[in-house]
């Protein structure tokens, strides 16, 4: 049994050619999980979830949960505050 002539050319081209796609799919995974690229989908992400607490869906404030947050950093500060004051005496 004999090989036909082009068949190892053919091959060679086959195989090359599936080494290029192999490469390309590790380059592409590796640009995906390095730390740069995580941390701008990290930032990204915070700052979606934190318009999406902040802004209602036509882009207006939602002043009801400002006003919370508000609050609630305001109590933070005063409980540190009076914490503060009472070590001292």
């Amino acid at each position: 049994m004999s090989v036909p002539p082009d068949e190892p050319a053919r091959l060679e081209r086959e195989i090359s050619l599936h080494q290029q796609h192999l490469a390309a799919t590790v380059d592409e995974l590796a640009a995906r999980v390095a730390p740069k690229a995580l941390a701008q989908q990290g930032v990204a992400s915070a700052q979606a979830r934190a318009k999406e607490l902040v802004l209602d869906s036509d882009g207006a404030v939602r002043v009801e949960r400002l006003a919370a947050v508000g609050g609630a950093v305001v109590a933070v500060v005063g409980l540190f505050t009076g914490l503060a004051v009472r070590r001292r005496h």
